[in-house]
């Protein structure tokens, strides 16, 4: 039979171990919460980094996929009351969406909000790039559907962008394929091959590899050709700094 002594000694064993465990479990959340939210938060975009980014677009049936992904020079700030942060970081981005291949390399600005104690993400964890690859895929429906309203509401209003010397020989290459000869065609087609995308704090650059495919009524179209697009930041969204022409 355990004597007073060995219960005792027996109970404290128990206390220390059940410490421990306590440590292990509140521990790192206390850690968290002294050192603010810049920990947890970038261990948050690096855990999804490795998992792989699958970016859904509202209205597309197929996801913005990364191929490789790779978020660097990640910077919390922190927003008054706590409730709230930012992460900036850049992101080098391949992947693709639907037949479209697509290479970005920029900033991001991703917002994340404290929840049950627990930093999320807000929204998408590449926003910026999902806002570029949203105008520039739905550009290439309103070219493929011949929707000129469409395209006029995809531009950015003439007067923000003047004086802009990028604005000037918004292509290079062949440029982009003539309006009125794209609007006459019959069973009209219109592909992004490739969108190549430098993405900085208020515009992307984008290069567009397109094909176009379709019958005029005295030939038979097919040609291929490359844009030099430049997009605007306007709130959430991007626009493009001219019309097609």
């Amino acid at each position: 039979m355990k004597s007073s002594e060995d219960w005792s000694r027996l109970g404290g064993i128990m206390i220390a171990a059940l410490a421990i465990a306590a440590v292990a479990v509140v521990g790192p959340r206390m850690l968290g919460f002294a050192a603010g939210p810049e920990a947890e938060i970038i261990t948050q975009v690096k855990n999804r980094e490795r998992e792989g980014l699958k970016l859904s677009l509202p209205g597309l049936p197929a996801p913005l996929t990364a191929h490789e992904a790779f978020f660097d020079r990640i910077t919390v700030r922190a927003e008054p009351g706590g409730q709230r942060a930012e992460a900036l970081a850049t992101l080098d981005f391949t992947g693709t969406l639907g037949d479209t291949d697509i290479s970005s390399l920029g900033v991001e600005q991703i917002p994340f909000v404290l929840r049950d104690g627990s930093w999320a993400p807000e929204g998408r964890l590449a926003p910026r790039l999902v806002a570029v690859v949203m105008a520039l895929e739905a550009r290439r429906r309103a070219l493929e559907a011949g929707d000129t309203a469409a395209l006029a509401q995809l531009s950015a209003p003439p007067e923000a962008d003047a004086g802009s010397e990028r604005d000037a020989g918004g292509s290079v290459g062949v440029g982009q394929p003539d309006l009125e000869m794209l609007l006459a065609l019959k069973r009209r087609r219109y592909r992004a091959e490739a969108w190549f995308i430098r993405l900085e704090r208020d515009e992307a650059v984008a290069t567009e590899h397109w094909h176009l495919e379709g019958d005029l009524p005295s030939r038979p179209v097919d040609q291929q050709g490359e844009s030099r697009l430049i997009l605007r930041r306007r709130g959430q969204e991007f626009l493009f700094s001219s019309p097609l022409r």
